[in-house]
Formats: C-alpha cells, structure tokens, sequence
C-alpha cells in the first residue's frame, strides 16, 4: 500500500517551511520531486485512476448550447510505463453542462465550458463504467478545474500589459473616467488629445493596428484533452506489446550519448529518448499524419510572426525552434504541434544516426509550458516541462495513433537516468523508445469542422471598447497591482501551497 499522493504534498509543504533559508527549502523541494517521481515508477501515487490523453472528434466552443454531445478517443496514457486502464481507441463521450459566451463583452469578460462525461466505451463497443475528470487542455492558453474550462482574458494580452506599464502608475489613476481607451492610448488621450476629434483618430488607429485577441473557447475536433480516468476495480487492459530489440541495435542504443547542448555550449534540458527506425520519408510523412508541423527558421520575419502571436494570444504552428546541437550538429528535422497559444507546444529535433543494415534517427522531445521576454537578448524564449518522459509518451501515442508505427520496443539505460537535484535540468528514466515505422500518408480520422459565428467588424470593435473599459477600471491601476503584491505575500507565507521558486 502506497503513501497517497496528497500525504507527500503536505509532508512536503511542512518540509518547506520547517527549511525557511532558501537554499535548505529548494534542497526539500528537490527531495521531494526525486520521491515522487521515485513513487510514481513504482505505482506508488497510481491514487484516483489513471491520467490518459483523449482526442476530441467533435468540436466544441464557448457558444454552443448546453447539451451539446461530443466524443473523444483514447490515444493513450500520460505516461507509457504500465497496463492501460482503457486500450487505445476506446471512445469516451460527454456532453456540454453549462457554457457562457462572451459576445460584446458587457456582461462577460471571460468564455466559460462546464463539460460532463457520461461514458466509456470499449473499441468493439462494449459500455465500461468510468469515471472522468477533465485535468487539462493540451497546449491550450486556458484554464480548467473541475471539468470547467475558463477562457483569458482577452483585454489583459501582452501589448495591453506592456502599454500599462508605460506610465508611472499614481493617485490620479483612482478618478480617471473610465473612455474606452487603456494603457498607451489612455495616456495619449488624458496628454495629447484635447478634443474628441484627436481621441476619436487614436480609438480609430488602435483598433485597425492592434487587434484583440478572440476570447471565446474554440477547441477544434483533434483537441487533446489530459483527463483522469477510473474505472471498476480489477479492471484492466494489457500492456501494449514490446517489440523484440536485437541484442545488436539495443546495444548501439545504449551505447549512445544522450546530452544535448544549447548554441552556447551549455547543456540543454533536452535528452535524446527517442530512437526512429525507417526513411526519411517515413519519419516526416508519420509526422505530418499525426498532425504536427516544421518550423521555420529564425529571421526577423518569423520572430515578427511569433511576435505578433504572443501579443494577441494565438498559435504559430511553424514558429523557429531553437538551433540545439548533438555532437556538434543541429537537427536535420524538426517538428512541432500546438492548439491556441504560441506560449505552449510540442516540438522534438531528429539527427540521423548510423547503424549498419538501417536508417535510424535519434531525437529528443520536450513540452514547452511558457514563453518569456528575454530582455538580455531581446528575444523570445520558451520554458519546458523537466519531466521530458511525459513527452517522449506523447511522441509515441501521436505516431500510434496515426497508425505509422508498425511496433514499439524500449531499451533500458541505467546510466542516463537524471534525478531531481542531481545537477540536471530534466528528469527521467533513463529509457530511450525505439519506434519501428512504416508509411503512412494520410490520417485515419477525418474530423468535423467548427463552425464559428459570423461577427463583422462593428461587433468586434464593440467587444473591444467593452473589454478593455472593464480591464481599465478594475487591473490596469496601482490598486489592484498591490493587492496581486499582497495576496502574492500571503500565499507565500501560507500551509496550503507550495513557493514556486
């Protein structure tokens, strides 16, 4: 019988507050993740069902009506290290409980999904009792607790946050009339605008320069969503078969470094886990299959294009990847899947290797989770996901499920398994996925389409004078920075979270 996750985290969070100098809390902190990791290879914090990846085969939006029922299909787990609680292609089905659609923004600044699953069926059709909770939308810009999916908050994108900031905020701000016109465009009009005329010509500019991000929740069919899944005790599948490895191609694998280095020398977070047997051709049609894309390489046109995507919170599906090298060389192929947001995606790079009697590709695959400003070299850069074996999962459930994978073998490394606190900055187990692929070209499920509502320039503009007059009034102050300032504090000092350090 296992500690159950939740006894961890409170022994954890009494751990890190007993240890109040920071480098004995980050030291407790980094104890802690190397026992949960620890735990969950040993089914230790199996607690609450299984987290499974389900592919949506019908859309869903903010303006649907409640009742709506979808579908989604099971790809595969989390995270490939046991039995499956439901096989692959199972289909999961729900049913839209509540929804709110932002429209013009006067009552609603915020989208609004409340989902309700209701079933599971097995691939020939057989009805399993299940029990799911939606956890997370992959890639997605949104939020979601407890099956209820919140949208952004389209007035508080990157350019509004950055044109607040471009005054000094004072006392003068608490009487400002509320004018339909927020951060840079305030200024300009309580400065340099003394009639409605000159106000008028800069609301004009801003809305045909700057456009606001949409705030309804669209999620296409082919969305992955990250869920929960239980189901009735002593209810299992079998473990998806392993391919029998040569003894010679295991051991060539084995014997390959797995350290990838950034442009600078320095060592990359990514791992080479990832082993592809096949032609080129086949390595590149299963990924285009599964739905992910190229990247275009970094020039001053597609950092504007990524640019522009962040600022109005949208995805760039071929933005530039960073040129990472293995021994010495950059990645012949990359590829990268994303949904909603250019601050989240998948992205893996590939270098051929050389195996007699075989073309083999070695590749490294991480999630990034979050996209910064780097003032120092004024560019965007992403953060990714430590824990790369969830992403090496997600490779293989893609490739599978897109039926270009004709096995799936694993070949145990004992020596490049990284622990939290040992120096790395991953985590793994060391295991490197060696994939046996065959052609593929066109995708096995042809989805439905979503149809979005017609909405002519009039509405939007609408949508945006009501949007950024809310956000003007309630954040875009001093005020209501320092209570963000305040609860930061009491949160921090608080037994029911854990200091993201």
């Amino acid at each position: 019988m296992g500690i159950p996750a939740r006894v961890l985290r409170r022994r954890a969070i009494l751990l890190t507050r007993v240890a109040r100098p920071w480098q004995r809390r980050r030291s407790w902190l980094w104890a802690l993740l190397s026992l949960c990791f620890t735990a969950s290879h040993l089914g230790v914090a199996a607690e609450g069902g299984q987290m499974m990846v389900i592919r949506l085969l019908t859309p869903l939006a903010s303006y649907l009506p409640a009742g709506t029922t979808f579908d989604a299909r099971v790809i595969g787990p989390e995270l490939r290290d046991g039995a499956d609680f439901l096989p692959s292609d199972s289909i999961v089905t729900g049913k839209v409980n509540k929804s709110a659609s932002v429209r013009f923004g006067l009552w609603r600044e915020r989208a609004m999904l409340q989902l309700e699953f209701d079933g599971c069926r097995m691939p020939a059709g057989t009805p399993v009792a299940c029990k799911v909770e939606l956890e997370a939308v992959d890639n997605a810009r949104e939020t979601v607790s407890a099956n209820r999916i919140e949208g952004v908050l389209a007035a508080g994108n990157p350019s509004s946050w950055f044109s607040g900031v471009w005054y000094r905020p004072s006392i003068a701000q608490l009487p400002r009339s509320a004018i339909g016109l927020t951060g840079a465009a305030g200024t300009i009009y309580t400065r340099f605008v003394p009639s409605p005329i000159g106000a008028a010509a800069v609301v004009g500019s801003r809305l045909a320069l700057v456009r606001m991000p949409d705030p309804e929740i669209q999620f296409p069919a082919g969305t992955d969503f990250l869920v929960r899944i239980q189901v009735p005790d002593g209810f299992t599948s079998p473990p998806q078969p392993s391919a029998p490895i040569s003894p010679e191609l295991s051991s060539w694998v084995a014997s390959q470094p797995d350290d990838v280095y950034l442009p600078d020398k320095r060592l990359a977070g990514d791992v080479i886990h990832l082993v592809m047997v096949g032609s080129r051709e086949q390595v590149q049609g299963a990924f285009l299959a599964a739905g992910w894309s190229t990247s275009n390489p970094l020039t001053r046109g597609s950092f504007t294009r990524m640019y522009s995507a962040w600022v109005s919170m949208k995805a760039d599906p071929v933005a530039p990847i960073a040129p990472l090298t293995y021994r010495g060389n950059t990645a012949s192929l990359a590829f990268q899947k994303t949904l909603d947001t250019v601050a989240k995606r998948h992205h893996i790079r590939i270098w051929p290797g050389s195996f007699p009697g075989s073309q083999i590709w070695l590749a490294a695959a991480t999630h990034d989770t979050n996209i910064i400003l780097d003032r120092r070299h004024m560019t965007l850069t992403h953060r990714i996901d430590p824990f790369i074996d969830r992403e090496r999962s997600t490779v293989v459930n893609d490739l599978m499920s897109a039926g270009c994978v004709s096995s799936v073998g694993s070949v145990d490394r004992p020596q490049d398994v990284r622990l939290p606190g040992r120096g790395s900055l991953s985590v793994t187990d060391g295991r490197a996925t060696v994939l046996f692929l065959r052609d593929c070209s066109v995708p096995r499920t042809q989805f439905a389409t979503l149809q979005e509502p017609h909405r002519n320039r009039a509405a939007l503009a609408m949508r945006a004078f009501f949007l950024e007059d809310r956000e003007y009034l309630l954040r875009d102050n001093i005020f209501y920075w320092g209570y963000r300032g305040a609860s930061s504090l009491l949160r921090r000092n608080s037994y029911d979270s854990i200091p993201d350090e």
